[in-house]
C-alpha cells in the first residue's frame, strides 16, 4: 500500500500569492471607485441607456419628432446626397482658362501626396470617422476618368509613400508640416509613364487644421510658412506644367492659403474643394467632369501675403507677466478693431480712391487677389432690373439673373451696404467699412437661357452701428447709405464708388455699375429704435467695457480708418503685459453669490406630492411659473447633480421625469471620435457649408443632423462652431464659417433650425471670442464693444433669434479678466435680456482641475447652467457653502436644461403621465458581476493558500520528531 506524500508550499510563492491578491483586489476598488466616478461617459461609450420611460396610457402620439425615412437604407442614402451635394456647391472655382471641365473618358495623372492622402476633416471635435470617407481616387474614377495608375503606385506603394504631412494631435502636440514628395523621388518609370495619361495634370495641393493648435506664422528653415507654398510643392507644378499641356489645381484646404503661383504657373484651371467629408470626393469628381458646375463662393478674402491683415499683428501666444493667477496669465488684443477680413481690405481700397489715404502706401491690385464671395462658373450670368422696395422695418431687393451660357448652373446674388462714415463717428471712435453683407441668396439650377428674379430682403436694423462711448447703445446715423448687388465684395465697393461719381481715373482698378446701387438718406441721427432689443424690448447698453483693453491703458488706440498707418496695430507691451492691480484682482475668482435676477425660486426641497413632469410641460411657455413648480418636485441634491454632470451625457430625474441625453461633438457630423460610442453620416466642414451661400441647403443639413440624432439616440450636439476667421492661421478655420458675421449668423441659424426641426439640442459654439486656439484655456481676450458686437457676437445673437437656438456653449477663454461663462453681461444681459434666448448654456470642457476657473458658483451667477464635467467628485458643493442663492442660481439652471430638454427629441416616447427609472446599464452590471468573481476567485485562493500554510505549520513539528527519531 503506498501513500502520496503532501507537496509543500514554498514561503516565497506564498508571499507572492498574497502580494498578487492585495493587488488585484486593491486594483478592483480603484477599477469600481473610476467606473462610478466617469459613469455617465462609460453609458456614452458603449451607447447605452441609464433609464427607461414607463408609461401607463396611451403612447400613440408620443414620437414628438420622427425619422422621414421607413429604413436605415433610404436614410443612409439621403445623408450621403446631402453631403455630395455641400460639397458640390461649396467647391469654389477660382481661375478657368479653358481647364474644366474634363471630358468623363479624359486619361489623367494626379500629383501630390495629398492625392493618396487628401484632407477629409480637420483634427479634434471636428473630425469624421475617415474609414468610411471616398477617397479622392475612387471619387475621379467613379466620374469616369481614368487615373494614372503608376504614378497612384508611386504614392502609395513606391517612393512617394515615405512623405506624408504632419498635424498637431487633439491636444495641440506636434505641429502642421507638407512634406510634399521631392521631384527627385520621382523615378523614370513614373515619369514615362505620363504620356499615357497626358490629357491633363491634376495637381492635389493640401492644408489641414485641427483643435489646440494653430498655424505658426513663423517661416521654416526654407522661408515659407504653411500657408504658403513650400519647394517641393513649386517643383511639382514645374514638373506638371513642362509636361502636360493642362494642369489643374485642386485645393484641399481648410484655410486660405496664398494662391499667387496660380499667376505663375502655365496653369489653366483651379479649384478650391476644402475639406471632403465622406462624400466629397464623388462631388469634385462629377466637378471635374462637368457634371456638375461649381457654384461656391469664397467666405475669405485670399490675399496674396497672408500677413498682409492687421490681425497678424496681434495673433499667437503672449502672457501676462505679473499674473500669479493659474490659467490666467496670457492675453490677445484684437487691435484691428473692426477690421476682419474684407472690412479691412476693401475700406482701405476706397480710402485711397476717395483721396483718404495714399495709393504709395496701400495697392489693392497687389495685395487682394481673390476678394470675399469670388468664384467662377462654367457659364455666364446676366444681372438686370435691380430695383429696391422700401418698406417700414425692411428694403426688399430684386435682382434679375439670367443664365446666358450654355452650361445649367447656379449663381448667388450678394447685397451689400454702406453706411456714412461722419464727423460724429470720427469723434466717438465708431468704425465704419466701405462695404458689408447685408443680404445674399441662391437661384435655383438654371438652364441655359432661363432666368429668375431673387429677391433679397434686407432689414433696416442692419443700418445700425453700435456707439459704445457716446449713446452707449445703438444708433443710426444721419447720411446716405448704399445699397448694392455685387458678385462679391470688391464688386460692391465699386458699384458704390460708380454711384458716387468715380471711375479708374480715380484710381478704381476697373469701373463700377451705378445702375445696381441705390442710395437711401437718413435725416436725423437715430439713437432709440434699436436702444431697445427688437426681440425683447429690453433696453441695450455697455457691456463689455471691462473687455477693452483701454479700460486699463487710456494710451491704446484700435485701428481706424481716420489714420491707417497711425493707428496700424502692433503687438501691445511687446507681448509681455504688466498688468494693473485692478486687472489682476478681477482675473481672481469671485465669491459673489448673488442669484440671477432671473429666477424667483427660492424653494429647497423637492415635495413627493407635486406631480408635474417634463412631459406635461412641453408646451408650456419659458415663462410659465409651472416651471418653477415643477423644479420644487426635485430636491436641490438631483438639481445639483444634474447641473453640475454635462460632459457628453446629461442626467436623468426620476422626480420630474426628465430623461437623461446623450451629447456630442461633431460640427461636421456627430462623432465618436472623443467619447466613442456611434458615430453618424461625416460631411465637410462648415467653410464648405458657408461657401455654398445656400441657407435652405444649411437646413438640410441641420436635418441631416437630425436624423442620425434620431437614429443613434444622441439628442445633445455640440456645434454648429460659429467663431470668426479672424485669421487665416487659425488652426480651427475649417469648423467656422467664414471671416463675415452676417454669412455666418445665415448659414449657422439654417443649421440650427433644420436640427432642431428632428429635436436635435444643438450647443452653439463657443460662446464667445474664441477665434484662436494658442492658449485658449483661460486667455483674456481685449476688444472693443463695437467689435465684440458686431463682428463676433453677431452670428451667435442671428442663431438665437432666427434660428431659435436652445443651446449654448460658453468657450474656454477669458472676455477681459472674466471667464466668459462667469460673465454676466454676455450670459445673461446680452443672450437672454436682448436676444430673448430660452435654453441651456453649457462650459466647453470642465472634467478636469486644469479648468478650475470655470467656477461653478460665478458661472452660475453669471447665467451658466451646465457643466460639461464627466467626473463625479469635481464641481460639488457641500452643505456648508449650499447657500440659499446658490439654491437658487441651481433651480434656475436646471430649469433651463429641462426647457430645452423638453422640446428635443429625448421625449420621444415619454407621455404627460410617464415615469422616468433609472436603470443599471448592462457594463454596469457585466462589472459587478465580473468583480464578484475576481473577487471570490481570488479570496478562494487566498484561502486556499492560507489553510496550506497552517496545515504546513502543523505538520512541521510532527516532521521535525520524526526526523529526530
Amino acid at each position: 500500500m503506498s501513500t502520496r506524500k503532501n507537496r509543500r508550499l514554498p514561503l516565497p510563492i506564498a508571499v507572492i500569492a498574497y502580494i498578487v491578491s492585495v493587488a488585484v483586489i486593491v486594483g478592483l476598488i480603484i477599477g469600481n471607485l473610476y467606473a462610478n466616478k466617469y459613469s455617465d461617459l462609460i453609458s456614452v461609450y458603449f451607447n447605452q441607456k441609464t433609464y427607461q420611460i414607463q408609461n401607463s396610457g396611451d403612447t400613440s402620439d408620443s414620437e414628438y419628432f420622427k425619422s422621414s425615412f421607413s429604413t436605415d437604407e433610404e436614410r443612409e442614402a439621403y445623408l450621403k446626397k446631402i453631403g455630395q451635394q455641400i460639397s458640390a456647391e461649396g467647391a469654389t472655382l477660382l481661375k478657368n482658362d479653358n481647364g474644366l471641365p474634363l471630358a468623363k473618358s479624359a486619361r489623367v495623372s494626379v500629383f501630390g501626396q495629398d492625392s493618396v492622402d487628401s484632407i477629409y476633416g480637420g483634427g479634434g471635435a471636428g473630425s469624421i470617422d475617415l474609414t468610411k470617407s471616398v477617397s479622392l481616387e475612387a471619387g475621379l474614377k467613379n466620374a469616369g476618368l481614368t487615373l494614372n495608375p503608376t504614378l497612384s503606385d508611386f504614392y502609395t506603394n513606391g517612393a512617394g509613400k515615405e512623405y506624408r504631412k504632419k498635424t498637431p494631435d487633439v491636444y495641440g502636440q506636434g505641429s502642421f508640416e507638407v512634406n510634399e514628395v521631392p521631384v527627385s523621388a520621382y523615378t523614370q518609370q513614373v515619369k514615362d509613364s505620363f504620356s499615357q495619361y497626358a490629357d491633363a495634370a491634376i495637381v492635389v495641393i493640401g492644408r489641414s487644421g485641427g483643435e489646440s493648435s494653430d498655424i505658426s506664422t513663423t517661416a521654416d528653415a526654407q522661408g515659407n510658412t504653411y500657408l504658403q507654398l513650400t519647394k517641393d510643392e513649386k517643383d511639382t507644378l514645374s514638373l506638371a506644367t513642362s509636361e502636360f499641356d493642362k494642369v489643374i489645381v485642386l485645393l484641399n484646404t481648410s484655410t486660405p492659403i496664398e494662391s499667387g503661383f496660380l499667376n505663375d504657373y502655365p496653369i489653366q484651371a483651379a479649384l478650391w474643394i476644402g475639406s471632403l467629408g465622406q462624400e466629397g470626393s464623388n462631388a469634385v469628381g462629377k466637378l471635374l467632369t462637368g457634371a456638375s458646375n461649381p457654384s461656391g463662393s469664397l467666405v475669405d478674402t485670399y490675399a496674396y501675403d497672408s500677413k498682409s491683415a492687421p490681425s497678424i499683428e496681434n495673433f499667437g501666444s503672449y502672457s501676462i507677466s505679473n499674473s500669479q493667477v493659474e490659467n490666467g496669465n496670457t492675453y490677445m488684443v484684437y487691435g484691428e478693431g473692426i477690421y476682419v477680413g474684407y472690412l479691412y481690405y476693401e475700406t482701405r481700397y476706397e480710402d485711397v480712391v476717395l483721396g483718404n489715404d495714399s495709393s504709395s502706401s496701400y495697392d489693392y491690385t497687389k495685395t487682394v487677389q481673390f476678394p470675399f464671395g469670388y468664384g467662377e462658373s462654367y457659364t455666364e450670368f446676366k444681372w438686370s432690373d435691380y430695383t429696391v422696395d422700401e418698406q417700414d422695418d425692411n428694403f426688399k431687393v430684386s435682382v434679375n439673373v439670367e443664365n446666358s451660357g450654355d452650361t445649367a448652373g447656379k449663381d448667388t446674388v450678394q447685397i451689400y451696404m454702406q453706411q456714412p462714415y461722419t464727423a460724429y463717428d470720427q469723434s466717438n471712435g465708431i468704425e465704419k467699412p466701405s462695404v458689408q453683407l447685408v443680404g445674399y441668396s441662391k437661384t435655383k439650377n438654371l438652364k441655359a437661357g432661363e432666368s429668375q428674379t431673387v429677391t433679397v430682403t434686407v432689414p433696416k436694423e442692419l443700418m445700425k452701428s453700435y456707439d459704445s462711448q457716446g449713446k452707449q447703445t445703438y444708433i443710426v446715423d444721419s447720411g446716405d447709405y448704399y445699397l448694392t448687388a455685387g458678385h462679391n465684395a470688391h464688386d460692391a465697393v465699386n458699384n458704390v464708388l460708380a454711384a458716387k461719381g468715380k471711375t479708374t481715373a480715380d484710381g478704381m482698378d476697373a469701373n463700377g455699375n451705378a445702375s445696381f446701387t441705390s442710395k437711401y438718406t437718413q435725416n436725423e441721427q437715430d439713437d432709440s429704435t434699436y436702444s431697445k432689443s427688437l426681440a425683447t424690448g429690453n433696453a441695450i447698453s455697455n457691456q463689455f467695457t471691462n473687455a477693452d483693453i483701454s479700460t486699463y491703458d487710456s494710451t491704446f488706440k484700435y485701428l481706424s480708418r481716420q489714420d491707417w498707418e497711425g493707428t496700424w496695430p502692433t503687438v501691445y507691451a511687446n507681448g509681455k503685459w504688466n498688468a494693473p492691480q485692478e486687472f489682476l484682482k478681477a482675473l481672481e475668482i469671485s465669491s459673489d453669490d448673488e442669484a440671477s435676477s432671473s429666477s424667483e425660486s427660492t424653494s429647497s426641497q423637492g415635495d413627493a406630492n407635486d406631480t408635474l413632469t417634463v412631459a406635461a410641460l412641453r408646451d408650456e411657455d419659458f415663462d410659465s411659473s409651472l416651471w418653477d413648480t415643477l423644479m420644487n418636485q426635485a430636491s436641490i441634491e438631483d438639481l445639483d447633480e444634474l447641473v453640475r454632470m454635462g460632459g457628453y451625457a446629461t442626467k436623468e430625474l426620476e422626480s420630474i421625469g426628465l430623461p437623461a441625453t446623450t451629447d456630442k461633438d461633431g460640427p461636421a457630423g456627430i462623432s465618436d471620435t472623443l467619447v466613442g460610442g456611434a458615430s453618424g453620416q461625416g460631411y465637410a466642414p462648415a467653410i464648405v457649408l458657408a461657401s455654398t451661400w445656400n441657407d435652405q441647403l444649411s437646413e438640410d443639413f441641420g436635418n441631416a443632423i437630425g436624423e442620425d440624432s434620431l437614429a443613434l439616440g444622441v439628442t445633445g450636439w455640440y456645434a454648429p462652431s460659429m467663431n470668426i476667421h479672424r485669421s487665416p492661421y487659425s488652426g480651427r478655420n475649417f469648423e467656422y464659417y467664414s471671416e463675415d458675421a452676417f454669412l455666418s449668423g445665415g448659414i449657422g441659424a439654417a443649421t440650427v433650425k433644420g436640427a432642431q426641426e428632428k429635436g436635435v439640442l444643438p450647443f452653439v459654439k463657443h460662446f464667445a471670442l474664441n477665434d484662436q486656439e494658442t492658449n485658449r484655456i483661460g486667455i483674456s481676450i481685449f476688444a472693443n464693444e463695437q467689435s465684440i458686437r458686431q463682428v463676433y457676437l453677431a452670428p451667435f445673437e442671428t442663431a438665437v433669434r432666427d434660428g431659435k437656438a436652445l443651446g449654448m456653449m460658453a468657450s474656454m477663454n477669458r472676455i477681459g479678466a472674466l471667464w466668459s461663462g462667469a460673465d454676466a453681461g454676455l450670459m445673461t444681459s446680452t443672450l437672454r435680456d436682448e436676444w430673448g434666448f430660452q435654453g441651456a448654456v453649457v462650459t466647453d470642457q470642465a472634467s478636469f482641475a486644469v479648468f478650475a476657473y470655470e467656477d461653478r458658483a460665478q458661472g452660475l451667477a453669471a447665467g451658466t447652467d451646465l457643466w460639461l464635467n464627466t467626473d463625479a467628485s469635481l464641481w460639488k458643493f457641500d452643505e456648508s457653502n449650499l447657500s440659499e442663492a446658490r439654491q437658487q442660481n441651481i433651480r434656475r439652471a436646471a430649469k433651463n436644461i429641462a426647457f430645452a430638454i423638453s422640446r428635443s427629441n429625448a421625449m420621444n416616447g415619454l407621455t404627460s403621465d410617464g415615469k422616468i427609472v433609472r436603470v443599471t446599464p448592462p457594463w454596469r452590471m457585466l462589472t459587478y458581476a465580473g468583480t464578484a468573481l475576481v473577487a471570490l476567485i481570488v479570496l478562494a485562493g487566498a484561502g486556499y493558500t492560507t489553510l496550506k500554510l497552517i496545515k504546513q505549520r502543523k505538520e512541521q513539528p510532527q516532521q521535525t520528531q520524526a526526523a529526530a527519531q
